[in-house]
């Protein structure tokens, strides 16, 4: 049997089961019929559509399967390709298919299930066939500003689809994450009937802060202020209706988000400015059950605002944005979001959630959207109707290679931070009328997590052990400065870049930055016992992603350069140039302000492998203020909402702005909760 195409589907019988897309369904070497029971014994194999390809190949006796092997070496080796036996053991221990899935693996073990459920049907001597139609990828008009490949990278699915199943809701949302699962929340809890679509097994968010404008805290003048200041830190081309429903509409939003989560009550939030000796927000959402807020960058805006070169003037008036940071790592608010909505889903049987289903196609009558298409894990085909709105909440398109090559360029040579962020709900929107954002898109790419201290201006070396540049840059933007720095293959390096990745550089700095006066540190100073927390070799790591630390104190720099992966002879020649520059008082190669020319001198040295990284592409389709898609004049699409990452145009600068921590969660959460307002009250 040849192998079909991705964009193949079937409705073949399938061991009794959902049909499979397969590959290369073979018997083994023995098929005896001797001994009557469930099965022939015999050894069989057979081929499913992972995320690239998955071959199982499974040994029977007349009554038990006793032997499986599950080959992923076609798989994204850092995903799918490292689950291959524990998928294996699910199978044998289930002696059949009906197994979880691997959380961070789902595409993989849907094809491992798929080619399981083909072997079993051999083994049992029931046909594996490839029956009904098979629709070509050509079979579909690809969207206006879309290319087929954009298409062919997503999950959506364009050409006719005659639906299996069809249910009957107010409100379809799809996606559970930072903007689906408030806007599913809210939606429940207005009275409406809610199905909540979600592409992977479990809830799925990331980050740890979210903020909220408190406006009781804030002058009238002072939020429009901030409104013209992130309209200014987006280039002017944010959408200013936008700006201000997230102002006006945050605080419920969030409060509503703590609340339902179990962390707080809406009379108990404080203003984030108490931290106890651990450094948590010691009055501040705790839920119980090891979620808490462990701190708080909360700031009152006025007066004067400053980031290196950029300033905005408050003068008198205040914006008070309140951004608890919950966790702690390696939790974050991925594990709020599904306590929230269990906590929910407990008070409100209206809300139903189907796992593993993600929404293919949107379903129109005329201009107006009225439903949803989701696929299931097996196959089938489901339509999902909407009285009152579709609000899809499906996130970005990072991983959608065509896309991000012609939307946002800058990315496409740094690593990714998410998967399966494929642009479906843009492929669906764009194929139901919307438009796209103009470009260019809005990025946001950073590195949290290899060390503390990520904001200070010490020495900076790229991976040749050169130094490139100012030092004096928002560790935020660096991803535009690194991006003409050399490859290098370090580890949490994507699939997509098997030769290495752009984004990294090492922050070097000596032993003498403990006695140095805290004016002389753009952000705070972190002292050596702290930051032993993020070398790799050292002891337990609490609160953080162990995988992605990255510091490293040695005796002397040759070690460090070892430690590093750079080139010491380079590296060495880099350091007698800075100290030599720093005991001048002046930094002529680069402009650097004197400030924070500290020579590197006094052992032991640090060194910190930063490993800037994609989280996030912050631009989407057109939308209003009250998150309904537009098409290309501007005109409602009406029974459309798009939300989170795929709406806009909230941004619009290269870069995601940084005068406020937990903005883009923020966002997310509040146009969650108004495209739900606004759908269930449509008529």
């Amino acid at each position: 049997m040849s192998e079909l195409s991705r964009r193949q589907f079937l409705k073949g019988s399938l061991a009794g089961a959902a049909a499979a897309t397969l590959a290369g369904i073979g018997l083994g070497t023995t098929a005896f019929a001797e001994e009557k029971g469930i099965y022939t014994p015999g050894t069989y194999s057979a081929t499913a559509k992972g995320h690239e390809e998955v071959t199982v190949t499974m040994t029977f006796d007349a009554n038990s399967i006793t032997d499986v092997k599950v080959d992923v070496s076609k798989e994204t080796p850092t995903i799918g390709g490292l689950h291959g036996d524990e998928l294996a053991k699910r199978i044998m221990d289930a002696q059949g298919v009906e197994i979880d899935a691997v959380s961070t693996a789902t595409e993989t073990s849907i094809g491992a299930r798929k080619a399981a459920a083909a072997c079993i049907a051999q083994a049992k001597g029931e046909a594996v066939e490839v029956a009904a139609a098979e629709v070509e990828a050509g079979d579909y008009e690809v969207p206006a500003e879309l290319t087929r490949e954009e298409v062919e990278a997503s999950d959506a699915e364009l050409w006719a689809i005659t639906p299996e199943e069809i249910k009957e809701y107010d409100i379809v949302v799809v996606g559970a994450g930072a903007g689906g699962v408030p806007a599913a929340g809210w939606a429940a809890e207005l009275g409406a009937s809610v199905a909540l679509l979600q592409k992977e097994v479990e809830v799925v968010s990331q980050g740890n802060c979210a903020s909220c404008i408190i406006k009781e805290k804030s002058t009238p003048a002072g939020i429009e202020k901030w409104v013209h200041h992130t309209n200014s830190l987006n280039n002017w081309r944010s959408n200013e209706k936008l700006l201000r429903a997230y102002a006006h509409n945050s605080e419920e939003a969030l409060l509503w988000y703590w609340n339902r989560a179990g962390l707080t009550t809406e009379t108990e939030y404080g203003d984030g400015t108490k931290i106890d000796d651990n450094g948590r927000c010691a009055e501040l959402l705790n839920d119980g059950n090891g979620l808490f807020a462990y701190l708080s960058t909360s700031a009152d805006l006025t007066g004067v605002w400053q980031d290196r070169q950029d300033t905005y003037d408050y003068g008198d008036d205040h914006c008070y944005f309140m951004a608890p940071w919950i966790g702690p790592k390696p939790q974050n608010v991925g594990n709020v979001l599904k306590n929230l909505l269990n906590n929910v889903m407990a008070k409100c049987p209206n809300l139903e959630v189907f796992y593993e289903t993600p929404g293919v196609q949107l379903v129109k009558d005329g201009d107006k959207v009225t439903g949803v298409i989701a696929k299931t894990a097996e196959g089938k085909y489901i339509q999902f109707n909407a009285k009152k709105g579709v609000i899809l909440a499906t996130g970005d398109y990072m991983n959608n290679d065509p896309m991000v090559a012609r939307w946002c360029p800058d990315t496409a040579d740094f690593d990714k931070k998410q998967y399966h962020k494929t642009g479906d709900g843009h492929v669906m929107a764009l194929a139901a009328g919307a438009k796209m954002e103009p470009l260019g898109h809005t990025k946001m790419m950073h590195d949290f997590d290899s060390a503390q201290m990520y904001e200070e201006p010490f020495l900076y070396v790229n991976m040749d052990g050169e130094r490139f540049t100012n030092e004096y840059t928002g560790f935020v933007y660096m991803g535009n400065v690194i991006k003409f720095q050399p490859k290098f293959n370090g580890s949490n390096v994507d699939a997509n870049h098997p030769d290495g990745s752009k984004g990294w550089y090492c922050q070097i700095y000596d032993s003498s930055y403990e006695e140095w006066p805290a004016e002389d540190f753009v952000s705070r100073s972190y002292p050596a016992d702290k930051m032993m927390n993020y070398v790799p070799s050292e002891g337990e790591h609490p609160g953080v992603f162990v995988n992605l630390i990255d510091a490293h104190k040695c005796d002397t720099l040759e070690e460090l350069a070892k430690e590093l992966d750079i080139p010491y002879d380079t590296f060495k020649a880099t350091v007698d140039r800075y100290n030599e520059l720093c005991e001048k008082g002046e930094d002529s190669d680069f402009g650097k302000p004197t400030k924070y020319m500290k020579p590197i001198l006094k052992a032991p040295f640090w060194g910190l492998r930063k490993h800037i990284r994609v989280s996030s592409i912050d631009s989407g389709v057109m939308t209003n203020e009250y998150a309904q898609a537009l098409d290309a004049d501007g005109k409602v699409i009406e029974g459309l909402y798009c939300v989170g990452n795929l709406g806009g145009p909230f941004y619009g600068g290269a870069d995601y702005p940084f005068h406020q921590t937990g903005l883009s969660l923020g966002r997310c959460y509040t146009f969650g909760m108004i495209a739900a307002k606004h759908a269930v009250q449509n008529k």
